[in-house]
């Protein structure tokens, strides 16, 4: 219920996004949000939620979805871009293993690596707004050189399945695998975007400003 309301104090409270920013360097132009610049290229972001970054020469950027920005984790919401070995990736919970780097595209997601595959999962859009910061952490699961991440996984001698929400099922009868996903049947409505200054910070560190700003409206 907290969090609830202090989504809703954030969404009535936050001002209008900040103004883009233009980049210029090397005869080349780009406007938007973290913009950055190598020798060769100029990118920034399309959001103020988003990120920017350098490596080998080239600009990565990466914008979070609309579920995460309206659904911060408690820690922040704070993508990232990493690099390795003349690759880059952007996005969380960023992955480097056998000279390759991945990031899934939430906060939610899970990033893991089994016989040289990265893999990445993420909870779909919709069960996002569903859970919110709530959601459950998916796993990976693995089978001889298989592997898939998701909700309650289920393998055989080779093979893995996941369901794609946590409300979904995997089960295994003869040697088959089946899952089954019920669908989404909440409605997510979302006005105004919430405050980028304010999803990056910790919820702790959100409840605490609220309740400050709470006591000295009273005391006035």
């Amino acid at each position: 219920m907290l969090l609830t309301l202090l989504g809703l104090t954030l969404l009535a409270s936050a001002p209008p996004a900040p103004p883009a920013k233009c980049l210029s360097a090397n005869g080349r132009t780009a406007c938007g949000y973290s913009c950055r610049a190598s020798f060769s290229e100029v990118r920034c972001a399309s959001t103020p939620y988003g990120t920017c970054a350098t490596f080998n020469d080239r600009v990565y950027c990466f914008d979070p979805p609309a579920s995460a920005i309206h659904h911060p984790p408690d820690e922040g919401l704070r993508p990232e871009c990493k690099g390795v070995a003349g690759q880059a990736a952007c996005g969380f919970n960023c992955l480097i293993a056998k000279g390759q780097v991945a990031c899934a595209r939430t906060p939610y997601g899970v990033c893991r690596e089994h016989f040289n595959e990265l893999k990445c999962f993420d909870p779909p859009e919709g069960t996002l707004h569903e859970f919110g910061s709530s959601i459950p952490r998916p796993a990976c699961l693995t089978a001889s050189t298989a592997i898939e991440c998701g909700y309650d996984c289920k393998a055989d001698r080779s093979e893995v399945k996941c369901a794609t929400t946590p409300r979904g099922r995997c089960e295994k009868h003869d040697n088959l695998l089946e899952c089954f996903d019920p669908p989404v049947l909440t409605q997510c409505a979302h006005g105004q975007p919430p405050d980028p200054d304010e999803v990056r910070k910790p919820k702790s560190q959100r409840q605490d400003e609220q309740e400050a700003q709470e006591k000295e409206k009273a005391q006035r």
